[in-house]
């Protein structure tokens, strides 16, 4: 929602600014082109959190798999009411190249994530699912290794997440989607080594 600035109070999602203004963006604004109503690259104020990086106070999880997993989820957990908030989960399991990562999605579902590869200063990858809840326990107390965490995985998406640095924004985008793990490039899958890419990887979606 774009709300105009006309009293004392801050708008809770910010507005739209003009690009030729010289205004500064502030938290929550988003840049447009004089006359167009289409937005131009999605900004927050300089130095100020994108809501995808709110509270997150243990620093489990890389911001390329966290971000899109907070993207990807079915069930934004700050947007609950207090009453109604499942147990917050930020879980790291495994290490290296077996490395997965996990956050809440709802009460019976977690979101799961590997760091897959990057084009080094521009784009890094990571491959998401949502798994049960069970599954996430079973990760936990090693009853099943990292690299079968996908086994029971649905949504299976590789994102990538264009990072800038300065604002600690992101743009996360969809590169493919699988059906099952076994449709998921091996280069892709959990244990595989981390990418090193020269270039972007083709979107096929």
């Amino acid at each position: 929602m774009v709300n105009e600035r006309g009293s004392d109070e801050s708008p809770e999602w910010g507005e739209a600014v003009d690009a030729s203004s010289g205004r500064v963006p502030g938290p929550g604004d988003i840049i447009v082109s004089s006359g167009s109503a289409t937005p131009m690259d999605p900004l927050v104020g300089a130095d100020i959190s994108s809501p995808l990086a709110e509270d997150e106070p243990e620093g489990t999880i890389p911001p390329c798999p966290l971000w899109a997993m907070k993207e990807i989820r079915h069930i934004q957990w700050h947007l609950l009411p207090v009453h109604e908030r499942h147990d917050r989960i930020r879980a790291s399991i495994g290490s290296g190249d077996d490395a997965i990562y996990a956050i809440d999605d709802g009460r019976n579902h977690v979101v799961v994530a590997r760091r897959v590869g990057a084009v080094e200063g521009e784009c890094e990858y990571c491959l998401l699912g949502r798994v049960p809840l069970a599954t996430f326990e079973d990760l936990k107390q090693s009853k099943i290794s990292p690299v079968k965490a996908f086994e029971a995985a649905i949504e299976i998406t590789l994102c990538g997440v264009a990072v800038e640095e300065d604002v600690r924004s992101s743009n996360i985008f969809d590169v493919a989607r699988y059906s099952s793990i076994d449709e998921v490039p091996s280069e892709y899958r959990p244990g595989a080594a981390y990418l090193n890419l020269s270039e972007d990887l083709e979107i096929t979606i």
